[in-house]
């Protein structure tokens, strides 16, 4: 006969370990797989308060008294990514191997990831970014019409072709292909 004594049951073990893994996630608020582009699945819901200094926007989420850092939240429908040094990004990021839009303007939607075109007036540009927020490149259908959208190399990243033939098609000075020729 085992006369061995088990020091932790199964269920004591299972409860130890959701214990663990509930304060982990209550402190820092994330998934711990790394993701390659931002979907709402990876980012945190957050209730606090907006906080500006001169440095820019942060916020403090009062269910961990800290500041989101190099990660993504959803405050009122919009996404935002707050930095390494927790403040919200604006402009360009080249995140996770991607380039994303935050809108600059100031205003309520400041910071918030934009989606779908964007007339970006630093670039005397308009671009593209897809429904989870990434820039495209290359030739895309766009509401019925093809765009092409410079890959970046010989030129700015994501930036529309106007006015000229691309790979043999002609695209016009609004960027759609000029399909007949």
């Amino acid at each position: 006969m085992n006369d061995r004594r088990r020091f932790f049951s199964a269920p004591a073990i299972r409860l130890a370990a959701a214990v663990l893994f509930s304060v982990w996630f209550s402190a820092y608020g994330a998934d711990p797989f790394i993701s390659y582009a931002h979907t709402k699945d990876e980012s945190i819901f957050i209730s606090g308060n907006w906080v500006k200094d001169d440095s820019g926007w942060r916020y403090f989420n009062q269910w961990n008294s800290k500041y989101p850092a190099g990660q993504w939240i959803e405050y009122k429908g919009n996404s935002y990514y707050f930095m390494d040094n927790g403040y919200m990004a604006t402009g360009w990021r080249y995140l996770n191997s991607h380039w994303y839009y935050f809108n600059p303007e100031e205003g309520s939607t400041q910071g918030a990831m934009v989606t779908g075109w964007i007339r970006d007036s630093h670039y005397n540009s308009t671009f593209y970014t897809n429904q989870i927020g990434i820039m495209v490149t290359g030739w895309h259908k766009i509401d019925a019409s093809w765009y092409y959208f410079n890959p970046g190399p010989d030129g700015v990243a994501g930036q529309m072709a106007v006015s000229r033939v691309i790979e043999g098609s002609y695209v016009g000075a609004d960027g759609k292909m000029n399909e007949d020729r």
